[in-house]
């Protein structure tokens, strides 16, 4: 079922258009990353959502509720809608206790009983229900914010980039928890992120903006195996991009004959993910597909630089185990795991 619809939403600031024609759906209980590089509209998107801003054309509606027809919509206090932000936005001179039950009615007697359970519910030590914000970790003011968001008991959450400030591993471990939260609480969530991994692992639907527009949106796996174009498969992650000449299922390219998806004919753009490609150390003088220029020691994951022998391209950047990892030099063989992606335009 959709709980969250947006029809053709345009938004213009002055000579720039934030927002151009966006129009998407949210399932009720599921999670959507709107992700996009710095400008792309995502904030914008979102503040719209929100009842921050008035679209300038299009409809916003909430769980069969109209929020917005253009520039006549709904206060944001009036929607429903929970908010945690980058910063979290906690109160400094109220205490943890106090920042959760920020809006519950003061002399209410379940307030406590409420605040409690809100705590356990993002994980946190009831030891902290005294503490005040700068006594905090990151991750836990962040903890907080979200139980004070879900203490409003909000039909829709909207995520602000909430994990950017935070360390990596922090980051992600947070991540978990926020989305563990919020599925056991069965509340449907939009997260707003320039960071790709983020999104994809995060999502249960991704929606890419760029440049105001809405470039395409479905599943984290639809995006990153089949984008609809090479600058969302560059953006979604690492991409190896070739030319080719398709014939009945192979692509004629740098790789050799690769087999590909769909039906298309001609000369194409293929891409493939660097995981697709796996470095088999190959010593003979006349069957390997290129020379290692360059190895990057990562650990679980290393990358290998692959020249391809006689052509012109820029070295193929390859994701590989460290095991029986290739040194710079040598000659490998380049075999390939599933099909190419074809890019339609």
């Amino acid at each position: 079922m959709t709980l969250l619809t947006i029809e053709n939403i345009s938004k213009r600031y002055g000579p720039v258009q934030a927002l151009k024609d966006i129009s998407l759906e949210v399932s009720a209980g599921s999670r959507t990353a709107v992700v996009g590089p710095s400008g792309s509209g995502k904030t914008t998107l979102l503040r719209i959502i929100a009842g921050f801003e008035q679209p300038d054309v299009g409809r916003v509606t909430l769980d069969g509720d109209l929020l917005a027809d253009g520039p006549a919509t709904v206060p944001a206090h009036k929607r429903g809608i929970g908010i945690v932000s980058q910063d979290g936005a906690l109160f400094p001179h109220l205490s943890v206790a106090e920042n959760i039950g920020f809006g519950f009615e003061r002399r209410a007697a379940d307030r406590e009983k409420r605040v409690l359970e809100l705590l356990d519910m993002v994980e946190l030590d009831r030891g902290m229900l005294t503490r005040r914000p700068h006594q905090l970790s990151g991750g836990q003011q962040q903890r907080v914010a979200l139980a004070r968001a879900l203490g409003r008991k909000p039909r829709l959450m909207l995520l602000d980039e909430p994990f950017s400030a935070l360390d990596t591993g922090l980051r992600e471990n947070m991540r978990k928890a926020v989305a563990r939260v919020l599925q056991a609480a069965g509340i449907t969530t939009i997260l707003v992120t320039h960071d790709q991994e983020e999104a994809l692992t995060f999502a249960d639907q991704v929606a890419v903006l760029r440049e105001g527009r809405l470039i395409q949106a479905g599943s984290p796996q639809s995006l990153y195996l089949h984008p609809r174009d090479r600058e969302t498969a560059l953006f979604l992650g690492d991409a190896v991009l070739l030319p080719a000449i398709i014939r009945n299922g192979l692509a004629d390219c740098a790789l050799g004959h690769v087999a590909v998806e769909g039906s298309r004919q001609g000369k194409a753009e293929i891409m493939l993910r660097p995981e697709q490609i796996r470095v088999v150390a190959d010593e003979s003088d006349h069957s390997y597909g290129g020379r290692v220029v360059e190895v990057e020691f990562g650990g679980a994951v290393c990358t290998v630089a692959v020249s391809l022998d006689g052509v012109a391209l820029p070295p193929i950047l390859i994701k590989t185990s460290s095991v029986a990892l290739p040194a710079r030099g040598d000659l490998v063989r380049l075999d390939i795991a599933g099909k190419a992606h074809v890019f339609e335009n």
